[in-house]
Formats: C-alpha cells, sequence, structure tokens
C-alpha cells in the first residue's frame, strides 16, 4: 500500500504541471503572426545606386515586391553584375531595358528612397 501512495503522489507532482505547460504550449502554438516584417534601412547611399543606374534621367519607372526590385531603364547595356557589387544583392537578372535586383526584405524602401530621390526632377513616375 505504501508503494502505491509513493507512485500516486509522483503522478500528481510531475503529471500536473505537465499537463499545465502542454497546455500552455497549446495556446501559444495556436496564436498567429499576423505582421509581416519588413526590414526599412539599408546600408548604402540611395544617390550611388541612382549613378550606377546611369542617372536620373536613364530611370523610367521602378516596382517593388517583397525581395525584388524592377527597375525599368532607357538604357541599361553598360550594366553588369559587377557594377552592383558594392550594394551586396543577392540576385540580378537583365532583360532588354529592365533589371531584377534581389536585395532581401528591404527591396519596398529601397524602391521608396528610389522614387523619392529621382521624382525630385519629376524623371520617375510614383
Amino acid at each position: 500500500m505504501r508503494k502505491f501512495g509513493w507512485i500516486l503522489l509522483n503522478i500528481l507532482m510531475l503529471g500536473i504541471p505537465y499537463l499545465y505547460a502542454k497546455h500552455k504550449a497549446k495556446q501559444i502554438s495556436n496564436v498567429s503572426n499576423t505582421k509581416l516584417q519588413v526590414s526599412t534601412k539599408f546600408n548604402f547611399d540611395i544617390n550611388l545606386l541612382i549613378d550606377t543606374l546611369g542617372g536620373k534621367e536613364n530611370i523610367i519607372s521602378s516596382s517593388a515586391t517583397m525581395s525584388t526590385l524592377k527597375i525599368n531603364l532607357k538604357s541599361a547595356q553598360i550594366l553588369t553584375k559587377e557594377s552592383f557589387s558594392k550594394f551586396k544583392i543577392n540576385g540580378f537578372m537583365k532583360n532588354n531595358n529592365q533589371i531584377i535586383l534581389v536585395f532581401g526584405d528591404n527591396a519596398q524602401a529601397i524602391n521608396d528612397a528610389l522614387i523619392l530621390n529621382a521624382c525630385q526632377d519629376h524623371t520617375l513616375e510614383k
């Protein structure tokens, strides 16, 4: 009978905290993240990017997705992947006069800065 009491005591002392921790873990796992984490900082001067693209007069339009920056240019003949090495891009594609730069989660912030700086002379549509 003494052994049965010892087993019952262990079940109560260890089982109840285990069930409580399992219940709390289930509650935490059911919480969903509704906010999208996007970086708003980038570590280069936007004017340097504009100069690399051929200046404000060479840029027609730009748009951004979560991680890519798409820029339409008047002329993209001189642009190569090596010319963007100082910007730490993750990918580069060139198709006729459009280039696609993969920056990461700060592509939207770079696009906003590009539009703001290139729109000072009204060369780029918002």
